[in-house]
Parts: C-alpha cells; structure tokens; sequence
C-alpha cells in the first residue's frame, strides 16, 4: 500500500521545519500575489486593498516576523490560511 500526500499535510510547521528561508520567502510572496490578486477582484478591481495586502508583506519590516511568528503559533494550520487571517487583520475583508 502506497501513502499519498494530501492538502492537509501541508501545515505551516512544514513551511518553517521543510523549507528553506529561500523556499519560504516565496512561498509567502505567492500567497500574498494570490490574496492581493483576489482582493483586486472582490473589490470590482479597485486597487485599494491589494495595495494594502501588498503593502502588509512588502513595506512592513516586521511582516515576515508577524508570520513566522503566527506559523510557530499555529503550526498545525494551513500556512495560506493564517497569512490570509494576518492580511485580513491589517486590511480588512
């Protein structure tokens, strides 16, 4: 019997155990693109709040920190998911 890997397995202590600074600072700058992305869209393509999701991870020296601190607190959860949270704190729905 062979084990598959499932969305579940990917937790955010697996980002900050498995992955690399490098890995990691990519991962979440693709996360941040997709929920900036999608908030473009929600917003009938008004940039206000994806210049704020972009602006939570890019102007923010302690952004990365708020993150791997949210993942060490959470490190069962999916890493998106609590991004999204952090954004949605900083920029609202």
């Amino acid at each position: 019997m062979t084990s598959s890997a499932s969305a579940t397995d990917f937790t955010a202590a697996k980002v900050m155990k498995e992955m690399s600074a490098e890995q990691r600072a990519s991962y979440i700058a693709g996360v941040v693109e997709g929920l900036a992305i999608a908030r473009y869209m929600k917003d009938g393509k008004r940039k206000d709040g994806m210049s704020c999701i972009y602006g939570f991870l890019y102007e923010d020296p302690q952004a990365l920190r708020t993150i791997y601190d949210a993942f060490d607190k959470y490190p069962t959860y999916p890493p998106g998911a609590i991004i999204d949270v952090l954004a949605k704190r900083k920029c609202g729905e």
